[in-house]
């Protein structure tokens, strides 16, 4: 039998997200610990520049083919190694946090290095056509756009609650 890749959530104290990121990641290696990261694009004295910011402030997310059970074991071993892990994220006594369906929208926004970037797209007819980038089919997710910071904001159904994140968008034209 085959095992599933799941995703854990942990909550963190906040700013300690890449220390205690590290920290796992060199620990053990039957895992990858990671935090979801944005470009954002911003502009200062005419010219454009990328800047990365965390997607969920204060959350780690660890992908493993350690069953829930184990994975309980071992977090309660870093616990004891390592201050700043608050609690695991669960969606219900024996399901992680995220859900298969929240996990595969995520694996869809987020590229090999775990970030969300810039996506570029028109309007047309007051509808959003994203051409290129990470949000191409996630269309009906975007909330609102604002085309002078080419910025969007997507509502997500996350971890038992409405998450909304800013991310690039880059509207080319509006027809």
């Amino acid at each position: 039998m085959e095992n599933k890749t799941n995703w854990y959530v942990l909550f963190v104290m906040g700013g300690k997200e890449q220390q205690i990121c590290d920290f796992m990641n060199q620990e053990y290696d039957n895992w990858k610990v990671f935090i979801p990261k944005i470009e954002i694009i911003h502009t200062k004295q005419g010219k454009e520049f990328f800047v990365e910011k965390v997607m969920f402030p204060s959350y780690l997310f660890i992908e493993s083919d350690i069953p829930s059970k184990d994975f309980q074991d071992l977090l309660k071993k870093i616990r004891m190694k390592k201050t700043g892990i608050i609690k695991e994220l669960k969606f219900d006594e024996e399901t992680p946090a995220l859900r298969d369906d929240e996990r595969e929208y995520l694996e869809g926004l987020l590229n090999h290095e775990y970030k969300v970037t810039k996506s570029t797209g028109y309007i047309e007819n007051d509808k959003v056509m994203i051409t290129d980038g990470p949000l191409k089919g996630y269309e009906s997710y975007i909330t609102r756009i604002d085309r002078h910071k080419k910025k969007a904001v997507l509502s997500l159904d996350l971890l038992n609650k409405e998450v909304n994140v800013t991310v690039s968008l880059e509207i080319i034209k509006k027809i």
